[in-house]
């Protein structure tokens, strides 16, 4: 019964992820109170949220981080400088007026990529192990660089305080991160590998229930505010439509220039388009307003509606990319 409600909610995530959303702002509409009472939980559903993600991730897969540098560096780059800028540029264009929703999408253009960009890098052919290195890499490297970013762009609109964001987003990831890695071990232990696969497959499940928790509490509290005020929601489409197809646009071109091999350009475009929309909204109800949560309730919907296009996309992709597995090049070579 467990397995199979899992499977559900995994095949359905957006789906139900946008039920929640209309249900949240219906049922806040009429019981605003029940948010603001609820707003106590959240941080036990954020910790419910994190270590169920972590649990698959394997921090032993560094060692292999050192063979790949130069194509690591390609994805660090483009998630931790372009990515933040183009946020930055977009917000600046486009929600100027809302500072709120302007770090919002800085926000989102920071935080790295998720775990479930492994599982989308698989379906389309793509690199898998060096996936699951980026993703790694990136938690750890966000831990500085996101409160960075954040004072840099969003500073500008929204009060931060950049020593307790690090501070927060340490304890976000790393204990997290640390739980989960032990409990990935005592599994493997108990259950062994095979078994642990399956129960593994279940894991984002339990994190999408309590993310669909934390939406609800926030989505309640300020569900009068956004059905007053439609204009929110048209001032954040433009940016949140821009925003994935121009990051996996130049993921693109940067692995054309680099002569990377496709399966290699396809982990890469899948670690920068897709971001941790879990660290993302623990991060928003953290440190921002619900407003600056509003915007990184709706990106979820956005964001798996490109990366799917382009797992569609991907053998016609794979057919046009000039450079094929095992091309001879250093940017592809181990």
């Amino acid at each position: 019964m467990f397995f199979t409600a899992a499977r559900f909610i995994n095949k359905y995530v957006v789906q139900i992820l946008l039920a929640v959303i209309l249900f949240s702002i219906t049922f806040g509409y009429y019981y605003p109170q029940v948010g603001h009472s609820l707003q106590p939980f959240a941080p036990l559903c954020l910790f419910s949220m994190l270590v169920p993600m972590m649990v698959g991730i394997r921090l032993d897969e560094l060692a292999t981080a050192a063979k790949r540098i130069k194509l690591l560096g390609v994805t660090l780059v483009i998630n931790f400088l372009f990515s933040p800028l183009l946020a930055g540029i977009l917000a600046q264009h486009f929600l100027s007026n809302y500072p709120d929703f302007a770090a919002g999408l800085i926000l989102m253009g920071t935080v790295p990529c998720a775990g479930m960009i492994v599982a989308w890098t698989g379906l389309s052919r793509g690199n898998v192990s060096i996936a699951i290195v980026t993703l790694v890499i990136s938690l750890l490297a966000g831990i500085l660089l996101i409160p960075l970013w954040t004072l840099l762009l969003a500073g500008q609109y929204v009060s931060v305080n950049p020593l307790t964001m690090l501070k927060n987003v340490l304890i976000i990831i790393a204990i997290p991160l640390a739980v989960g890695s032990f409990i990935r071990i005592q599994l493997t232990k108990r259950l062994g590998l095979k078994k642990f696969n399956e129960v593994k497959m279940a894991l984002p499940a339990v994190s999408s229930l309590s993310m669909y928790m934390l939406f609800f509490i926030s989505l309640t509290a300020e569900a009068t505010e956004l059905i007053k005020h439609p204009d929110y929601l048209l001032s954040m489409a433009v940016p949140s439509l821009l925003f994935y197809p121009t990051l996996f646009l130049l993921a693109a071109l940067i692995s054309w220039f680099r002569k990377l091999c496709y399966e290699d350009m396809v982990a890469v475009s899948y670690s920068v388009a897709g971001k941790n929309i879990a660290l993302t909204l623990a991060l928003a109800i953290l440190f921002f307003s619900p407003k600056t949560v509003m915007i990184v309730a709706i990106m979820p919907m956005v964001q798996v509606t490109y990366m799917a296009t382009f797992y569609k996309l991907s053998p016609v992709i794979q057919n046009l990319w000039p450079y094929k597995t095992g091309a001879q090049n250093i940017s592809s070579s181990p």
